[in-house]
Parts: C-alpha cells; sequence; structure tokens
C-alpha cells in the first residue's frame, strides 16, 4: 500500500496516449481483492490531466464501471484526444489490466472535459442541506470509532470490520466526522443498530457529512484533481445502507455502474479543509442513485459526483420497509 496519496494517484507514460499506475490499485469497502472505484477513477484522471492542454481547466469527469478491476494488476490508460478546441478539450480514457493471458481486459472508460478560463457571470453556490459543526468542533476518525466503543455502541468486531474496509483512507485523509450526520453517528454503518437521530426520517431526507483533507500538499493541479475523484467516490455506492441500518454482510453486491463528477472551480486544493456531504435519492430495480456534494470552507461548492450503483441483498434477506 502507498505511504502517499501522491504515490497513489501517479502514473508513468509509456508512449504518447498510453500509461499505467505507478503503483497497484488498492482495496477499499470489499472484503474481496477487487480494486477500489475511486482509485481506478482518479488514475483515469491523471492520465486525463497529462494529455491535456496547458491552460484548459478540468471540469467534467463522465464514467462507467464495465468491470471489477483487481488489485494485483497495474492500471493501464489509453488516452483518444476526441476534441481539442480553442475553449475546450476532451478526452476519452481506456483503462485496461493486463489477464493471465496478457490479453488487456477493460474496467473503466470515461470521458473528460477541460474549458479554458472565462470570466465570471452570475456567481452563485447553494449551501450544504443542513448546519454542519465546524472541524474543530468534529472527532477524527479513531476518536470517533473509540468514543462508540467505550460507550458499549459498537462491538470490538464491529470496529475491526470498519477499520480493515476503509482503514486505508486515514493513510491519505485527515477526516472528521460530523456527528448530526447518519454516517457521524453509525461509523458509516458499521454499527447498523444504532439508532440515529434522523431515524424518523425518510431515506431521500437523511444526510450524512465529514470535513475532510490531504495528508500531504499535493504538488500540482492534476495530483489534486485525481486525489479529488479518488475522494468523491468514496462511500457513495453504499450509503443507502448506511442510511438504512444496513452493512456488507446484508448484501451480495454493491458497487459503482457509472458516476458523473462536476468541478466548479479552476483551483482545487484539497490540504485545505472541504466539508463533504452526501445524500441518497433514489432506488429500485436493483439499483440505487447518491450524491455527495463538496464546499470549501468558505461555503463555495467545489464538486459534486453522482453515482448510480447496483445493490443486490443477500439471498432470502428482506431489508426493513422504508
Amino acid at each position: 500500500m502507498a505511504l502517499r496519496l501522491s504515490d497513489q494517484v501517479a502514473i508513468g507514460q509509456l508512449q504518447p496516449g498510453e500509461y499505467v499506475s505507478k503503483l497497484l490499485p488498492i482495496r477499499m469497502g470489499n472484503s474481496l481483492p477487487i480494486a477500489y472505484g475511486g482509485c481506478t477513477a482518479s488514475i483515469a484522471v491523471s492520465a486525463a490531466c497529462a494529455s491535456a492542454p496547458e491552460g484548459l481547466s478540468l471540469y467534467s469527469v463522465l464514467g462507467h464501471f464495465l468491470g471489477p478491476a483487481s488489485t494485483d494488476q497495474k492500471l493501464y490508460c489509453s488516452v483518444t484526444n476526441n476534441r481539442d478546441t480553442r475553449s475546450f478539450a476532451t478526452r476519452r480514457v481506456q483503462v485496461k489490466q493486463k489477464q493471465k493471458d496478457g490479453q488487456f481486459r477493460v474496467c473503466m472508460e470515461l470521458i473528460a472535459d477541460f474549458h479554458a478560463p472565462e470570466p465570471s457571470t452570475l456567481v452563485y453556490s447553494a449551501p450544504p442541506l443542513s448546519n454542519w459543526p465546524r472541524p474543530d468542533d468534529c472527532s477524527t476518525t479513531r476518536e470517533h470509532a473509540e468514543v462508540l466503543r467505550a460507550r458499549g455502541e459498537i462491538t470490538q468486531e464491529q470496529l475491526k470490520d470498519f477499520a480493515n474496509s476503509f482503514g486505508v483512507s486515514e493513510s491519505f485523509f485527515e477526516t472528521k466526522h460530523c456527528v448530526n450526520g447518519v454516517a457521524g453517528q453509525n461509523l458509516a454503518g458499521a454499527a447498523k443498530n444504532i439508532i440515529t437521530t434522523q431515524d424518523d426520517r425518510h431515506i431521500t431526507a437523511k444526510t450524512s457529512a465529514e470535513w475532510q483533507r490531504t495528508r500531504e500538499k499535493l504538488a500540482s493541479p492534476a495530483q489534486n484533481l485525481a486525489a479529488l475523484s479518488f475522494l468523491m467516490d468514496g462511500a457513495l455506492s453504499f450509503l443507502p445502507l448506511t442510511h438504512h441500518h444496513l452493512w456488507f454482510d446484508d448484501v451480495a453486491a454493491c458497487s459503482t455502474l457509472d458516476f458523473a463528477l462536476r468541478i466548479f472551480t479552476a483551483e482545487v486544493k484539497l490540504d485545505a479543509w472541504h466539508l463533504r456531504e452526501r445524500t441518497t435519492s433514489c432506488g429500485g430495480s436493483g439499483r440505487t442513485f447518491s450524491e455527495g456534494k463538496l464546499w470549501d470552507e468558505k461555503g463555495n461548492m467545489v464538486a459534486s459526483m453522482s453515482q448510480q450503483s447496483i445493490l443486490r441483498m443477500k439471498k432470502g434477506f428482506q431489508p426493513s420497509k422504508i
């Protein structure tokens, strides 16, 4: 596992339009040796940025996961230049992994769009849905987990399960949990039996939020954008579990199918505190739709990511009604 986020999202160029990840992808939020989707997306964004003209800013990333990526093979990216004008550039990125027979299997495709700077006309930004505490008033992941354990609200086994699933994120990001959010009270759902202060709300009205910042100062805009895609993917596919007293032991499949990352500023600096708020708005036909939004400390919306994900319950398991 990489000790630094900048190494985890780094790529090397093999030839024009062809790139490879510096490190193997990591696992997070999955007990199987399947790569974290945000890790795959961050490598694709790194490749898109490496091939884009100078002076243009990434503003849109639309992607589809075509199959799970393994944690035992590096990620290869093929970049196609779809558009280059004075104002816009578009890159199509195909992410692949080498199989035992030497053939490549595609695991993701995305379209990344870049825009040249233009003067602002209408300037506005919606606030978060809830009134969240400031970072200094929130607990770190470890502190919050220990409080839950001391209260007897989470078992040592549940704490270990959470650490095994998401502990790697702590190597890259400092996280402060907003305990008035659902995930801040039930440790992202690991303590699924905890009754939260939002249990009287419909699942579509429940919210979770955290303050997060990178543990290192990232050196370039491309590194910050790759880190942004890594961060924003986290905890969205299983947010419906977190908000409905469910955990990974209740499901047979829970992973992202497609995503849309929108970036609203030309400069992203993730070593400063950012608030990420998450909601889920629709579920049915074996799929869910959830969204995360990111604000800086001044209340400016920086980015949003929406995802449609597959959700299959274990055979015979019937969740409670919403």
